[in-house]
């Protein structure tokens, strides 16, 4: 056990400066035009899955079980991110019992760091900003604790830090807790990747474990939770297989960085390297893996379209996809990643101007402050390694400036914000947030879309208790199909100057162009106090983010809490990150990102509007701001009697119609086209868009059964032992 070597006095860094071996992946991804995030939740690449078996073989050995026994890893971008995602699933887990455990978690938190994070005002469990994680820095207040309260989970952080009789008293409550169902979670943020055995993993034989940081050398924002297959039951069935999801996790920089320290564990004949190598080699062999180790869903998904989502080639506005019978598809990325970067994949200067360049000593990260002050307005940057933690950030920091009765927040329904404990405040889809509770209770969800949402947010900021309005502007995953509406923003913006609530925009998604202004709320909010940014800001390559606020904002929170503000600013800092944002913000005007948008959402909105939405099509509502557009899928007539229009079949067909018909790499029921795709390729996108509002659900779903059939007999007469076949590559 090791705890990070290079924290600096006061509140600890969990990322370090990159070195060569992280420099050397991102040159190598980048030049191979590797793809680095191809797409949430379904992005299953040899990198992953290798991953997932090492820390399966590595948690095996931590607690000396033996050869044979396999786990499942949810990938994450920081330590804190994989604890919100332990506690979630232990409740999940535990959901039938939810009446005795009301969703409860016992915590050893020796530092206070986790309970400073989930009740930043110190409100106690039940008015917490996360409720029900009963936080204890001592093993006695545990015993105390848990002896007068039913829970569903006990995690342990920093089993490093227990002598020998601490440890044991531990293990008794590991066996109290268990004969009452709960379950056993081991916090190992800091473990070093050549640890052997591990004694708390041993004696405590936890359902879950979290790993952090370390297993990426504190160089690549990297988290997970590993656990047994029972455990993860939950969330293995195609309705829940995704319930828990994040952007960048998963992405090829922290798969390799995680496998180039775990992999010096073994000697060159161990078994497992056996694997990785088959998994390098055949598609079938790392599909096996991943479901194994990581997601079985996400396996059946990519099985059941044949490779139509296997991305082998990343470079631009384009992606190569190898489907199961060995062909290639060069597509328009109608996707990029969920909206990442402004340049597309895999940038020439990416590795130029940032990889070759960088200069750990510079600091990237308050000039990255400096810049994103000028570009917003609102000086205080608080560093993020995904859209979630600069959410949470911000929501922490609205919360702790108004400490006192101005306690409620406010959401807009359809907004999405992240899925950890806090993050998922902001995610307004009931059916996301109903198995994870108890979540912070003093939020108001409004529907923006209603005659009457005017007066319903008037009612509401009238009462005086409302502390943040937390906006996401234009939506890309719900069943909204227009922005924000101009006159509740205007009673926002009269109620601000009138009650003195704060205004946060979720920025995350439609930053830097992406729908059509250089941010949503340009013109449409005149002053707003917080701000989450990411996804551009990651130019594609790597996870990073950011959480501004006010001079107003940062004084109150941190006159209300300075350690916990502190924290925030330090944990996820990271001067390779601040850097790649720094080159995102720079290559902004030097593309000459506004006047291109400009004349390419024309195209967009031109093609949109061409669209058939006539009663016998797939296509109802539809509606696009700049380079983002979504559609609504319907099925007519007595075949919508069989088929969900927002089913898997339905799903999987238009995902294959997409790829394979219009050659555009665009999921379901939304596109997020390249800032810097040329007209020819957004116009490709929008004829394909045309021509499927004039294709009827019948033929769309036979095109798919087709394309299926098609597959399996390729796999039937292919020659050769290798269920990989030589590539072939079309265009047309």
């Amino acid at each position: 056990m090791n705890t990070n070597p290079h924290a600096a006095p006061g509140p600890a860094p969990h990322l370090r400066p990159a070195g060569p071996q992280t420099l050397g992946i991102l040159a190598d991804l980048i030049a191979q035009e590797q793809p680095v995030f191809a797409m949430p939740s379904w992005f299953v690449s040899p990198e992953s899955a290798q991953a997932g078996h090492l820390v399966s073989e590595f948690v095996r050995e931590l607690g000396g079980r033996p050869p044979g026994t396999h786990y499942r890893s949810f990938f994450a971008n920081s330590r804190y991110e994989a604890l919100h995602g332990a506690v979630k699933l232990l409740r999940h887990r535990a959901a039938a019992t939810a009446a005795a455990h009301r969703g409860r978690v016992l915590v050893l938190d020796p530092d206070g760091t986790l309970a400073r994070r989930t009740d930043p005002l110190g409100e106690g469990p039940d008015r917490a900003l996360a409720p029900g994680l009963l936080t204890h820095t001592t093993v006695a207040g545990l015993h105390t604790a848990l002896h007068g309260t039913t829970v569903c989970g006990l995690v342990v952080r920093a089993p490093e830090l227990l002598d020998a009789g601490a440890l044991a008293a531990v293990v008794e409550l590991a066996r109290t807790a268990r004969a009452t169902g709960a379950r056993v979670v081991v916090d190992l943020s800091d473990v070093a990747p050549d640890s052997p055995a591990d004694p708390a993993v041993t004696a405590l034989r936890p359902d879950l474990v979290v790993l952090g940081e370390s297993l990426t050398g504190y160089e690549v924002p990297f988290g997970a939770f590993t656990g047994t297959h029972d455990t993860f039951a939950p969330w293995t069935t195609p309705k829940t297989g995704f319930l828990h999801s994040n952007t960048y996790g998963g992405n090829s920089v922290a798969m390799r960085a995680v496998s180039a320290r775990l992999r010096p564990r073994w000697d060159a004949a161990a078994p497992v390297h056996r694997v990785l190598a088959a998994a390098a080699a055949d598609r079938q062999a790392a599909l096996d893996l991943y479901a194994r180790h990581v997601n079985p869903m996400a396996v059946r998904m990519h099985r059941k379209l044949h490779g139509a989502l296997n991305v082998v080639r990343a470079k631009g506005s384009r992606l190569t996809v190898r489907l199961d019978s060995g062909r290639e598809l060069d597509l328009v990325d109608g996707l990029c990643g969920a909206g990442l970067g402004v340049a597309g994949h895999n940038p020439a200067d990416a590795l130029t101007d940032v990889v070759r360049d960088h200069d750990p000593a510079h600091d990237h990260v308050r000039e990255l402050e400096r810049v994103l002050a000028r570009e917003t307005g609102l000086p205080h940057a608080f560093p993020a390694v995904s859209g979630a933690s600069a959410v949470e950030s911000a929501i922490t920091l609205a919360r702790l400036a108004r400490p006192g009765r101005q306690r409620r927040i406010v959401v807009f329904k359809h907004n999405y914000g992240g899925k950890t404990l806090v993050s998922l405040l902001a995610t307004a889809a009931e059916r996301t947030r109903a198995p994870f509770g108890p979540l912070y209770d003093d939020i108001r969800y409004i529907d923006p879309f209603t005659p009457h949402a005017v007066d319903d947010f008037r009612k509401e900021a009238a009462t005086g208790e409302i502390g943040l309005v937390w906006i996401e502007l234009v939506h890309g995953s719900s069943d909204a199909y227009a922005p924000i509406p101009g006159p509740l923003l205007d009673a926002v913006t009269a109620g601000r100057a009138e009650q003195g609530y704060l205004v946060g925009v979720d920025e995350v998604l439609t930053s830097y162009y992406r729908c059509g202004t250089r941010f949503a709320h340009h013109g449409r909010l005149p002053d707003i106090d917080l701000m989450s940014l990411s996804k551009a800001l990651s130019y594609g390559c790597f996870p990073t983010g950011a959480a501004l606020v006010s001079d107003e904002v940062y004084d109150a929170a941190r006159a209300a809490n300075p350690q916990l503000v502190e924290e925030l600013r330090t944990h996820h800092a990271h001067a390779l990150g601040a850097h790649f944002a720094l080159q995102a913000i720079r290559q902004v005007d030097a593309l000459g990102l506004p006047e291109r948008v400009r004349a390419l959402s024309d195209l967009v909105a031109a093609g949109l509007a061409a669209m058939d939405t006539g009663p016998r099509g797939v296509i109802g509502r539809r509606f696009a701001e700049g380079m983002l557009g979504r559609f609504e899928p319907r099925v007519p007539g007595a075949l919508g009697r069989l088929v969900d229009p927002e089913g898997e079949r339905m799903t999987y067909a238009l995902i294959l119609w997409w790829i394979t018909r219009a050659r555009a790499f665009v999921v379901y029921d939304v596109f997020l086209l390249p800032l810097t795709a040329t007209e020819r390729e957004v116009f490709q996108v929008m004829r394909g868009a045309r021509r499927l509002s004039r294709t009827g659900p019948a033929r769309l779903v036979a095109h798919a059964a087709l394309f299926r059939l098609g597959q399996r007999l390729s796999g039937l007469l292919k020659p050769g032992p290798s269920r990989t076949p030589a590539p072939s590559r079309s265009t047309v």
